[in-house]
């Protein structure tokens, strides 16, 4: 049934470009979560604006000291992901180089650096 809908709102979203150019489906934002994390949203009709809503604006503290912990989780998260994605790399490059001794095996890994992560030089005294 779910393949269905989606086939039957693939051609409403064709037809509706087709005739006026513009997607029937409703439009996206990019909006932020109480960490400060972005997300695609999607727009709905509310019956206030948000920004006049006092009762929506004071249920949430979209800053503060208390998010500094679950920001410094989520990046360390992200760093080991991407050190364990490079170390992942790095095995392939050393198995097919291994495998083929003959061949030059070049990866792009800029991807995966960043400032952060690079050795830095040290600076010489000349």
């Amino acid at each position: 049934m779910e393949n269905l809908l989606d086939v039957v709102m693939e051609r409403d979203i064709a037809y509706s470009e087709l005739e006026t150019g513009e997607s029937c489906e409703p439009p996206r934002r990019w909006a932020y979560n109480e960490l400060g994390i972005g997300y695609w949203r999607k727009c709905k009709p509310y019956l206030m604006p948000i920004h006049m809503n006092r009762w929506l604006r004071g249920t949430t503290a979209l800053s503060g000291k208390w998010q500094h912990d679950y920001i410094r989780l989520r990046r360390e998260k992200h760093f080991g992901l991407r050190h364990r994605k490079l170390l992942r790399l790095s095995a392939i490059r050393k198995a097919y180089s291994e495998k083929f001794p003959g061949v030059d095996i070049e990866t792009d890994v800029s991807e995966f650096t960043s400032p952060l992560m690079r050795k830095r030089e040290p600076k010489s005294d000349s």
